[in-house]
């Protein structure tokens, strides 16, 4: 970018100077980021997959072994490093808790509360991951003493996960919110914890984030193949869009909305809803390959 002088001459960069007379050079040395207050940054990552079943969703949590939040389940995560990227901590830390990498992620919202964290002012970049059905086995990392996933139930007035081979409950009631931004008026939901259970931070509200965001996407692009495996029958598929989207699809509807996206393989599979041979088909961009 140039900058003209008051008579039209061009000024470089390095030589433009602010008004107290400091180049750029001149104003980095003397500058002391200590003088202004710095939050840490973490990332968290919310990793939803389907049931083997397909009757609900599922949602990866760790149990915490250290304080803050000892012993609560929480979204998988951690700290930004000084020389990395948002990007690059969610895709670090994706890895080093799941083994999982070069899959779906998106960042999802920045939470950025005061009072979130105890310890001390932390601002959290949630990343949304989407794990096909199978995809993973959990596995618990440094920072926690067990891996789990729940299984989701999710309506317009309660929002609760459960682990049944651990007896595990947390419960949620969802408390409407109406903001206004700009001249529109924008409906929100705020968590509330009914159970004795709780999950740690703020990350129930991360959670139902991440939910309404899945929601609202599948209905204008093609992020719910991400839950699938690579070949799958149409009765699968149109129970995931289900599932997401809290209702059931009439089945030529379904179908016709989703005919160009799909490519069939020629050979049938048995479909885990009904539990009978069906055609498999492939995310048609997966057929280009």
């Amino acid at each position: 970018m140039s900058e003209i002088s008051n008579n039209n001459e061009y000024i470089p960069r390095a030589e433009r100077r602010n008004k107290d007379g400091l180049t750029e050079k001149e104003f980095l040395e003397q500058y002391n980021p200590g003088h202004y207050e710095r939050p840490s940054v973490t990332v968290d990552m919310l990793l939803f997959g389907m049931s083997r079943d397909l009757k609900c969703l599922k949602v990866l949590l760790i149990k915490r072994n250290n304080h803050p939040y000892i012993d609560c389940y929480a979204l998988p995560g951690g700290f930004v490093n000084i020389t990395e990227s948002a990007y690059t901590a969610a895709c670090r830390e994706l890895e080093e808790e799941t083994g999982l990498k070069d899959i779906y992620m998106e960042q999802l919202y920045t939470m950025s509360q005061p009072d979130r964290d105890p310890r001390m002012r932390v601002i959290d970049i949630a990343y949304m991951t989407l794990i096909p059905i199978d995809g993973i086995k959990p596995q618990a990392g440094d920072d926690a003493s067990e891996a789990l996933w729940f299984d989701i139930t999710f309506n317009d007035e309660i929002l609760t996960f459960a682990n049944k081979e651990k007896n595990i409950t947390i419960k949620y009631s969802l408390k409407e919110k109406t903001f206004k931004n700009g001249c529109i008026s924008v409906k929100s939901y705020i968590p509330e914890l009914i159970s004795y259970e709780a999950l740690a931070f703020d990350h129930a509200q991360i959670i139902l984030e991440g939910l309404m965001r899945l929601r609202n996407k599948t209905q204008y692009s093609d992020v719910a193949f991400n839950l699938m495996q690579k070949e799958f029958t149409l009765p699968d598929l149109q129970r995931v869009y289900e599932i997401i989207l809290g209702k059931q699809l009439y089945k030529t509807s379904f179908k016709r909305s989703i005919n160009d996206k799909i490519k069939a393989v020629n050979k049938k599979g048995v479909s885990i809803t009904g539990n009978k041979l069906s055609e498999l088909y492939v995310y048609s961009n997966d057929s280009q390959e």
